[in-house]
């Protein structure tokens, strides 16, 4: 039986800081390809790289998820693909990725580095579906409330005995802990949410590439030093010219770290694609 083909929208979420990233660097490498393409550019707030679980960094994180669940109504019986602002492109991925939703209610981006957090929601592909729709109003947007609150008041309900919901804290890494932002409110959503078991949730293949698994040993800027030779690149990674995108979760403290970062990785790889 024939599949109906669906459209795939993208759905974009930054704030001031990103803003020089995304015009010359995100979107020149973007593909055009997407049947539509969404920005939610929040202004009066900012948050900057590393800044994970900062009041700012929350409320951005609350109001992507927000944004996300919007799409999903807007787009119903179509695909949406949730990117992050600091990812890099080298080749058109639309057929695959609604192809890969065709088994799966969602696909994430490997989340490498921590085996508690699977999933990175930084390249996030999902049906726009009533199911997901359902799983956001059960299980995200219950969670997320608390991102709208800072670090103090949530000490303040607690030493003032205030009743609050039970979904506001997580057990991904072995205790309770509050959120951090919105990876780990998906992620405490899948894992430990009842209906969370009803999602059907896949991987994308390491060709939807993260720092430090590619193999660019050879071919990164040697440290004078000595010190960082291949910089923590890994030989046994993907080859890059197998990359599809590259998205920089580890690429920085700093904006112009970050887009340094990109550029790059984007020179290297490129210019290895196209020999």
């Amino acid at each position: 039986m024939k599949t109906e083909k669906k459209d795939l929208h993208l759905c974009l979420v930054m704030s001031d800081s990103y803003f020089p990233i995304y015009q010359k660097i995100f979107s020149r490498t973007l593909p055009d390809e997407f049947d539509s393409v969404n920005i939610l550019h929040i202004r009066d707030r900012d948050s900057k790289p590393g800044l994970v679980g900062e009041g700012n960094f929350k409320y951005i994180n609350y109001k992507k998820l927000e944004f996300v669940a919007k799409q999903l109504i807007a787009h119903e019986g179509d695909n949406l693909l949730v990117l992050d602002i600091d990812v890099v492109c080298f080749k058109n991925f639309k057929d695959e990725i609604n192809s890969l939703l065709e088994d799966n209610d969602m696909v994430f981006q490997s989340n490498r580095h921590y085996e508690n957090i699977p999933y990175c929601i930084g390249v996030w592909g999902l049906q726009c579906s009533r199911k997901n729709l359902m799983f956001f109003g059960k299980e995200v947007l219950p969670r997320a409330e608390v991102l709208l609150y800072t670090e103090e008041q949530l000490n303040n309900f607690y030493y003032d005995k205030t009743p609050v919901r039970s979904c506001w804290q997580h057990r991904l890494n072995g205790e309770l802990e509050h959120y951090a932002g919105d990876q780990c409110v998906i992620n405490a959503a899948l894992l430990e949410g009842e209906f969370g078991k009803n999602i059907k949730v896949g991987l994308l293949p390491d060709t939807y590439a993260q720092y430090p698994y590619i193999d660019l040993v050879d071919d990164w800027p040697k440290d004078p030093s000595g010190e960082f030779p291949d910089a923590g690149w890994r030989s046994d990674g993907i080859n890059p010219k197998d990359c599809v995108l590259y998205h920089a979760t580890s690429g920085g403290q700093t904006v112009k770290d970050k887009a340094q970062t990109l550029v790059d990785v984007y020179t290297i790889i490129k210019r290895k694609i196209e020999s």
